[in-house]
């Protein structure tokens, strides 16, 4: 886990959204389209459809393996924030319930199934933090504009 002060969203904040997402498989559609709309209403220099995957890629781990499975269907929440910064990152954050992510090094690396591992081949930098109020946890992807190189994927 990384300190949420050491989590530097290469820049400095122009602007902020955030929405509310349900907690199934539904999300995922409707995280495209926020995304997209968002997004481009920031007017943000980078490559859409490689934020739209990171997003989906996200969005679809938080369903997966953020929500607790006894909470009942209607009361699962994800939250999906979107930031602009002035160094030209686009920083997207996915805020689940459960605070814990035991197996995050096998997820970055691909060991334990593939959604942060792509995510990280898509050129995002990943990392997670448990919020300073509230309980669960943030994963944070930050995309720098076309101009910055992809980044790959840590080996082991």
């Amino acid at each position: 886990m990384t300190a949420p002060e050491s989590l530097s969203p290469a820049g400095a904040v122009l602007i902020r959204r955030t929405t509310e997402l349900p907690g199934i498989q539904r999300a995922l559609l409707t995280a495209r389209c926020w995304t997209r709309t968002t997004v481009t209403a920031m007017n943000w220099g980078g490559d859409m459809m490689r934020a739209v995957e990171v997003v989906s890629r996200l969005v679809d781990n938080g369903v997966r393996h953020g929500l607790p499975t006894h909470v009942p269907l209607e009361d699962r929440r994800l939250s999906l924030a979107v930031s602009l910064t002035d160094a030209g990152a686009i920083v997207f954050d996915v805020c689940d319930t459960v605070p814990a992510f035991p197996d995050w090094e096998a997820a970055i690396r691909g060991d334990k199934g593939r959604g942060l591992w792509h995510v990280a081949r898509l050129g995002a930098r990943v990392t997670w933090f448990l919020p300073h109020e509230g309980g669960g946890k943030t994963v944070r992807a930050v995309l720098g504009p076309d101009r910055w190189p992809v980044s790959r994927a840590p080996t082991a």
